[in-house]
């Protein structure tokens, strides 16, 4: 579901972009969403915080995300 849109960070290229809030397994979560700048999936809605402590609970989700690319690339 699409609630909106929100400032998303992107932990590659490290700047700003804006974007479509994506519900994320229905959870309260938002779903990474490719960097228009860079093609990074490791990208999380902005936060306040520094950047290592707001990444931090998305770096599991990146990971699922790099290995759900792979296979489809692999097929």
């Amino acid at each position: 579901m699409v609630r909106g849109i929100l400032p998303f960070y992107c932990s590659e290229f490290g700047k700003h972009f804006m974007g479509p809030d994506i519900e994320l397994g229905a959870s309260v979560l938002s779903a990474p969403l490719e960097c228009p700048r860079c093609g990074s999936w490791h990208t999380r809605p902005w936060s306040p915080l520094p950047a290592k402590i707001a990444n931090q609970k998305y770096k599991k989700i990146w990971e699922l995300t790099d290995n759900q690319k792979k296979y489809e690339h692999s097929n």
